[in-house]
């Protein structure tokens, strides 16, 4: 295995940990009565939380102390991604009749895609990465 595919492994690690958090959040959320897509927002919080500071860390390796550029587009990757998935889960239970739990967990799936490729074209990159040269 190539050095090119570890940080996918790495982040689709880190985005096992993520959906788990996200997943037991969530169901216990939703256990309790709190409304499906307030659940959403709060468990993908939680689990984007645990996702910057694994992926900063470990995945990307990142030692230099978090820049507030990074930091606004972790969340604007973030907020990009649940803004999708809460739509995705809204048309998948409501409109699909797909059940709530599958309805998450498919939806879930397409996140980790819009996700990676977010955070990796714009988040944990240096000005070289993104094409500029300043």
């Amino acid at each position: 295995m190539t050095n090119k595919w570890l940080p996918l492994i790495k982040f689709a690690l880190v985005g096992v940990v993520n959906t788990l958090i996200d997943f037991a959040v969530y169901a216990l959320l939703t256990t309790i009565g709190v409304n499906y897509i307030l659940a959403q927002w709060i468990s993908y919080s939680a689990g984007i939380l645990n996702s910057y500071v694994m992926n900063r860390k470990w995945t990307f390796k990142k030692k230099e102390k978090s820049s507030k550029r990074e930091v606004i587009s972790f969340v604007v990757v973030n907020l990009i991604t649940l803004s999708l998935t809460s739509f995705l889960l809204t048309v998948l239970y409501n409109k699909w009749g797909i059940p709530l739990l599958i309805s998450k967990l498919l939806i879930t799936i397409v996140s980790v895609g819009i996700n990676f490729i977010g955070t990796r074209l714009f988040v944990f990159t240096t000005k070289k990465e993104r094409g500029i040269h300043i």
